[in-house]
Formats: structure tokens, C-alpha cells, sequence
């Protein structure tokens, strides 16, 4: 895959990760969740204009525009994600403080690389898409400072994900936070591959490999694992419920032959107004009540066994569903349950699913 191909992915997938935000931004407003949204539109933004098209074009507007223009909305973006976490962590009377001494550091930085731009553009009048380390020192030095900016907010989140995973209370949460700490790591990692390229071009010392493509798929697992963690959170539970929903239908499919053969011995069982299929755990409470409630109609038939046996229980049932369809006397004296209900419908379940397995069952 070329460098272009590379940075159109990333691209690609920083822009669904925005359309993703914008809809979540849009549904649960709150001054957290705009900072987030401005992280990847600023961050969408630095990697269009590093496009070679539109390099062109901040070029045409003043010269050197294609470094410094998207380097710029990178060091905004890096400020948006930390006014997130702010705003996402601590209490709000210290909100309006933190945020303005991230702003003034963030300030600060960003001026001490403008002026280092501004004298490697004056003086050297680099190609800034292929700068000579050799020859153009300035222009290198620029680059330098930006990379080393960048490995320090790495650095910095990182540390900070890692203490916050350890503290999570939502597991979701913490597994999110610790996507976050390993693409805080990759984009670390891609500085610091940065700054030695650098170092070493100064030298005039190339490395063996593509560096560019090297560089891009550092960028493109970072970013892409940094999305993940921060979407985590939101469809984790989401996973969960998904999960839950096949399970519990698995359990409705398999209590089915019961319930039916129940069902045809005492028509009365089944309560109206069947609940939606999205709603599975309440339909499969409601078959589990109606089961009960079946088995507590066949009493007058259900010979008692004294065992809190599946296969017992089946054949139990099975006798007093075959007396009741053929007409046969009650007993005098009505069988009882050999296993106490709960309030659990988990172990309701999974002991109706024991029963419906041992036994044979028919409408």
C-alpha cells in the first residue's frame, strides 16, 4: 500500500469516527462531548490539507502555508482532547482554571513553533513536503520541536489513561481507556521514529526502510486504536446487550417444545399482548411465568415424585399432560413441586431448559 493509499485510510476512517460523533453529539449534548466532536473535526482537518492538492493550495495562499496551517489544527486538536478529559474527569469548579492553563501552554508552545517556522521559512525557503536535514537546518529544527511536542501529549495521555483505567468502575470504561493507552503508545512511537529520522538525516543517514510507509502505518494503528477506545465506552454496553438478547432468545427457542406441550393442555396459560421481539428477556420471563403457571394447572394430574430431578420432573409432566389430553380422572390428592421456584431467571431458566432436554414432548 503506497503512502497516499495510507494516509487516504486514515482519513477515511477518522471521517466515519466524526459522522459517529456528530450523531452522538447531536442526540446527548454537553460541553465534554463538543470538545470531543472538535477533536476529530480538527483532527479530520490537519490530515485533509496534508493532501497533496490541497498543500498546493495552501501554498498558492502564502508561502509555507502546507506545513504550518495543518501542523497548527494538529496542536488544536491536541488541545480539544485534553479540554475532553478535563472536562470528562474533573469537578466542575476546576474546569474553567485547567482549561486555561492548557490553553496558555498550548499557546505558548504553538508560538515558539510559528517563530520557529517563520525564521526556517525567511532563511531557508524549505520544500516542507521534502525537507533537506542536511542542508536546512532551521527547517529541521522545526520539525524537531513539532514531533517532540507531539511525543510529549502522547506521553502525557498515556499516563493519564493507564491511572484512569485502573480506577474504572464500568468495565467497558476501563477497556476503553486502555485502546486509549496503547494508541497514545503508537503515536509515541511514530514520534519517536519521527525525531530519529530527523536526527539521522541531519547526518545524512537514511534509513533502510520506507519511511514513510513505516511512519503513515504507525500514524494508522495509533489513530484507529485511539478511535476504538474512545467508542468503547458507548458500544461496549451495546455488545453486551446484543449478547444478552441472543442468549436469552436461545433460551425462548429452546423452552419452546414445553411451553407448546403445556400450552395445548391448558390453552389458558398464554398472556395476551405478547411483548415485542426487541424485548426478549421480558418474553422470556413471560414464558417462564406461563410454564409455571402451566405445570400448576396439571396439579390435579401430576403424580408427586419427591425429586429435584430434570428428567424426573420431564417424566412427571409428560405423564400428567398425557392423562389430562386423554381424560383421565384427577388425583385425590394433587401432586406437588419437587423443586421450589426463585425470583432468578437464570436458574429458573436453566432448569426448565434440564427438563425440556430430558424429556420428549409433543403438541
Amino acid at each position: 500500500m503506497t503512502p497516499e493509499h495510507l494516509l487516504l485510510l486514515i482519513t477515511a476512517v477518522v471521517a466515519v469516527a466524526l459522522a459517529h460523533r456528530t450523531v452522538a453529539v447531536l442526540r446527548a449534548p454537553s460541553p465534554a462531548q463538543w470538545w470531543l466532536w472538535a477533536t476529530f473535526a480538527l483532527l479530520l482537518l490537519s490530515l485533509a490539507l496534508t493532501r497533496r492538492d490541497a498543500a498546493a493550495l495552501l501554498d498558492g495562499l502564502f508561502a509555507g502555508g502546507s506545513w504550518i496551517i495543518p501542523h497548527t489544527a494538529a496542536l488544536a486538536t491536541m488541545f480539544a482532547l485534553q479540554a475532553f478529559y478535563v472536562l470528562s474527569v474533573r469537578p466542575p469548579g476546576g474546569v474553567r482554571a485547567a482549561l486555561g492553563r492548557g490553553l496558555a501552554v498550548m499557546g505558548a508552545l504553538g508560538a515558539v513553533l510559528l517563530v520557529s517556522w517563520a525564521a526556517a521559512q525567511a532563511v531557508e525557503s524549505p520544500a516542507w513536503a521534502a525537507v533537506d536535514w542536511v542542508t536546512e537546518p532551521l527547517a529541521s529544527l522545526t520539525n524537531l520541536l513539532y514531533v517532540s511536542l507531539v511525543a510529549a501529549f502522547q506521553v502525557v495521555n498515556a499516563r493519564l489513561t493507564l491511572r484512569w483505567a485502573r480506577v474504572a468502575d464500568r468495565p467497558w470504561l476501563a477497556r476503553g481507556l486502555r485502546l486509549l493507552t496503547i494508541g497514545n503508545c503508537c503515536n509515541a512511537v511514530w514520534s519517536a521514529h519521527r525525531a530519529g529520522a530527523i536526527l539521522a538525516g541531519r547526518f545524512d543517514v537514511r534509513p533502510p526502510w520506507p519511511q514513510a510507509v513505516v511512519e503513515l502505518s504507525l500514524l494508522a494503528v495509533g489513530l484507529t486504536t485511539c478511535l476504538l477506545g474512545v467508542a468503547l465506552p458507548a458500544w461496549g454496553p451495546r455488545l453486551d446487550a446484543a449478547r444478552a438478547w441472543a442468549s436469552h432468545y436461545r433460551s425462548y427457542r429452546r423452552l419452546t417444545p414445553l411451553w407448546e406441550a403445556l400450552r395445548a393442555a391448558t390453552p389458558g396459560i398464554e398472556l395476551p399482548a405478547a411483548a415485542p421481539w426487541w424485548r426478549m428477556e421480558y418474553r422470556l420471563h413471560r414464558r417462564v411465568i406461563e410454564i409455571w403457571d402451566g405445570r400448576a394447572a396439571l396439579r390435579p394430574y401430576l403424580l408427586s415424585h419427591g425429586e429435584a430431578d430434570p428428567g424426573a420432573e420431564a417424566r412427571a409432566l409428560s405423564a400428567a399432560i398425557e392423562a389430562k389430553r386423554t381424560g383421565a380422572p384427577p388425583r385425590s390428592t394433587p401432586g406437588t413441586s419437587s423443586r421450589e421456584g426463585s425470583d432468578d431467571l437464570e436458574s429458573e431458566v436453566l432448569w426448565l431448559e434440564d427438563v425440556v432436554a430430558a424429556g420428549e414432548w409433543s403438541r
